[in-house]
């Protein structure tokens, strides 16, 4: 931001005095620079995808070669993310990992990924099973539980099937048999305004589809 005390400084005294016509013309040039100045600013942030909105982040979008469809900003921001990191994948369990922890923003040990072809229930050749999602990063961006898994089956290899997603909350019962525990991840009070949150298994719904 530019202010009329610092430029009328750098002006000879002869025509930096306070109230006169020049600093008042100097005033007013300041007012269209400071404009000029806060929107050249704006767009240098909204080259990120982070600070990008609406059809400038449909911009960055067309550059990557991924549609919007029916997606909001935040889920978007979250495609975009991902596109840029399937590029480099390799299919591999560590780089599905990378991928859904840089799109969902959070850590890769918070994601956990087993295949099962060993399951001792249900042996499966070609096939994985995502644990320990955390649900509260798809509520943040408003990503469905079958939205996530199309996501992550347009990660994986071609031919593997993910057969479950498995939700983590943070909700936890007393460790202590017969004895109230009072903790952060137990149950919530009157106002509902504390509490651990629950977990889920993915269920198909009526979700419109991600343009992946």
């Amino acid at each position: 931001m530019f202010k009329l005390e610092e430029v009328m400084k750098l002006l000879p005294d002869v025509v930096a005095k306070e109230d006169s016509v020049f600093s008042k013309l100097v005033q007013v040039w300041l007012k269209e620079m400071n404009v000029i100045s806060e929107t050249i600013q704006q767009i240098s942030l909204w080259k990120s995808i982070e600070e990008a909105e609406g059809t400038t982040l449909d911009e960055i979008g067309h550059n990557l070669g991924q549609s919007r469809g029916q997606a909001t900003d935040e889920v978007y921001r979250l495609l975009l993310r991902s596109k840029l990191a399937r590029m480099n994948a390799s299919g591999n369990l560590d780089s599905v990992i990378e991928v859904l922890a840089l799109a969902l923003q959070t850590d890769y040990h918070e994601f956990r990924i087993t295949e099962q072809y060993d399951d001792p229930k249900q042996p499966e050749p070609a096939a994985i099973h995502v644990k320990e999602v955390p649900y509260s990063k798809l509520n943040e961006v408003g990503l469905s539980p079958a939205q996530f898994m199309s996501l992550v089956e347009n990660v994986v290899a071609a031919g593997v099937r993910v057969g479950e997603v498995e939700l983590t909350g943070t909700f936890a019962l007393s460790s202590q048999m017969g004895q109230v525990e009072t903790s952060e991840h137990g149950l919530t009070d009157d106002d509902m305004l504390g509490g651990g949150t629950l977990g889920d298994l993915y269920v198909p719904g009526d979700d419109y589809e991600l343009p992946l």
